[in-house]
């Protein structure tokens, strides 16, 4: 059955007396839904001459919806929800979006039917600015006594559906409506699935003529949603953070997040079953300075990562610095853990060189994540030798030459390599954490912490449905760009999510954090959560299968 990505639109042809069944996939989803006449932009579904026809602002069973001419155009003729829907509300648009307070650019109704018809329909023609009042499936307004429009989220549940008769040769338009910053898809928009049969029991499938571009492949996609957390506290002010103007207050916000923020977030990932997984990189100051937060985090079944002592910056360091600041870090976490020994590390302020990937391979540690060779898939950690710098008093000849990096293919231990650790490099970095655009830093000269949380929540949305819809597994032209790395039995993509106690701990925060979860959430079984651990070990694995079967 096809599928109408969140925030999408699609666009399909239809003959008189087919039926389009329509179904809530996810139980919360609104879809702005459309019906023209192929022959007559100016014949289309009117909400208002339906209103007038039915002396009613809703549809039921059995009810038809009516087009400018007056003819019914569409008829229901089955509906298993409550049977709350709207022909009230206008689709949402730009301005919408505006005066709700979004500052970029967000998907919205109008611009999908828009799409949805250009990309279909191209010989179809309506004004650019103007889109016909839809029929609001699932939109759940409660009218008051007053004669008030409260917005509510749907009355729908998981997988229940409406069955429409087309009344006409039709195009119909449809669009998961993009609505977050309102209750009307309980605040997450989600996929729908459709299809459109010959009879009225929706026992046989008609062809029908669809937007490829604007429907997910119908092949399931399988995503490892890698949501970790760094537990800074104190530290972060003590290394990377160090500066002589810090004070009773800086440090005070480094306490909130070893005391209330790192609670906070463990009841929301208990709360949203995710708690065991997840990683969190916990410094060993955080460790030894707030025991009883950091126990309960071991207790929740998160996996526990390395992030330093202090939080030191490789700069700041000697090599024996670094290598002592390690030491102690694995005995400490390894106390922490009931003798089990940390498997993964993440660098501070991702400051990690050359001499960081000999001590992790003398440890025989599985990962690292602290670089973005890569941005959605593991990788090899690199060997190569330190990049060379230009020294501007030598002769322009001296370094104008290319960098010598390695082919990842020659990275792989089952391959070429079979003396060297194999250490798996999980990708993150500044864009795929709350810190640097949500957290105020006095003395930091990029510091922000006023942006929008909205702003923040948009961007990990929009990187996501940019990789959903172009993964290699349904998008040949994408191969090359994966096949360096990825094993194809291991993920279409990983997508990796860091957060702060720190940060996200906080209360305007942290809402942010539990509306993503949820999002994800509504791509069903396609999209998990996962553990850093345990994907560097499934993509470990894939590769020596891959190797084996490819000597």
């Amino acid at each position: 059955m096809p599928t109408l990505l969140a925030r999408k639109g699609v666009a399909l042809s239809i003959r008189k007396g087919q039926h389009i069944r329509v179904t809530n996939t996810h139980g919360k989803q609104v879809v702005d839904f459309w019906a023209f006449n192929p022959s007559d932009s100016h014949d289309y579904l009117s909400t208002v001459h339906s209103r007038r026809m039915l002396s009613n602002v809703s549809l039921r069973k059995g009810q038809s919806l009516y087009s400018t001419r007056r003819k019914p155009i569409v008829t229901l003729v089955e509906d298993t929800t409550p049977g709350i829907h709207d022909i009230i509300l206008p689709a949402c648009d730009a301005e919408r979006y505006r005066m709700l307070g979004a500052t970029d650019y967000h998907d919205n109704c109008h611009d999908n039917m828009h799409g949805a018809l250009r990309e279909h329909c191209p010989d179809f023609k309506v004004a650019d600015d103007w889109v016909p009042d839809p029929f609001n499936m699932f939109l759940n307004v409660a009218i008051d006594h007053d004669g008030s429009l409260h917005l509510r989220p749907p009355t729908s549940e998981k997988g229940q559906y409406v069955v429409l008769r087309a009344e006409a040769d039709l195009i119909i338009v449809m669009s998961s409506c993009p609505q977050d910053m309102t209750p009307i898809n309980a605040g997450q928009p989600a996929d729908l699935e459709y299809a459109v049969f010959d009879d009225a029991s929706c026992s046989r499938e008609a062809s029908s003529s669809i937007s490829r571009s604007l429907t997910r492949p119908t092949s399931p996609k399988r995503v490892k949603v890698a949501i970790s957390f760094d537990f800074d506290a104190v530290s972060g002010w003590l290394g990377t953070g160090c500066h002589p103007d810090n004070n009773m207050a800086d440090y005070s916000s480094g306490i909130f997040a070893g005391q209330v923020g790192a609670i906070r977030l463990l009841n929301l990932l208990k709360k949203t079953n995710i708690a065991d997984k997840v990683t969190w990189f916990i410094p060993g100051h955080t460790i030894e300075t707030f025991p009883a937060s950091v126990q309960k985090v071991v207790e929740s079944g998160a996996e526990i990562g390395l992030h330093g002592y202090s939080h030191e910056g490789i700069y700041q360091m000697t090599s024996q610095q670094e290598s002592d600041v390690l030491d102690k870090c694995i005995e400490v976490a390894t106390k922490l853990c009931g003798g089990k020994k940390p498997r993964g590390y993440r660098a501070p302020l991702y400051t990690i060189r050359e001499t960081t990937v000999e001590l992790l391979r003398r440890h025989q540690f599985l990962y690292d994540s602290s670089l973005s060779h890569h941005d959605s898939e593991p990788f090899w950690t690199p060997a190569d030798p330190p990049i060379e710098k230009i020294d501007f008093s030598k002769d322009a000849s001296s370094w104008m030459h290319p960098t010598p990096i390695r082919d990842p293919k020659d990275l792989n231990p089952f391959a070429s390599n079979p003396d060297i650790h194999p250490l798996v490099e999980i990708p993150c970095n500044w864009y795929s954490e709350d810190m640097t655009p949500l957290h105020y830093f006095p003395h930091v000269n990029n510091s922000m912490g006023y942006v929008s949380t909205r702003v923040v929540e948009q961007m990990w949305k929009d990187k996501f449905m940019w990789l959903w819809e172009n993964a290699p597994g349904n998008n040949e032209e994408a191969h090359d760009e994966f096949d360096s790395e990825r094993a194809n039995d291991s993920a279409d993509f990983v997508f990796p999510l860091l957060m702060h106690p720190d940060t996200s701990g906080m209360a305007h925060i942290i809402g942010m954090c539990e509306r993503m979860i949820d999002w994800f959430k509504g791509f069903g079984d396609s999209v998990q959560f996962h553990k850093h651990e345990d994907i560097a070990k499934e993509w470990l694995a894939a590769q020596k299968a891959k190797q084996s079967k490819d000597p």
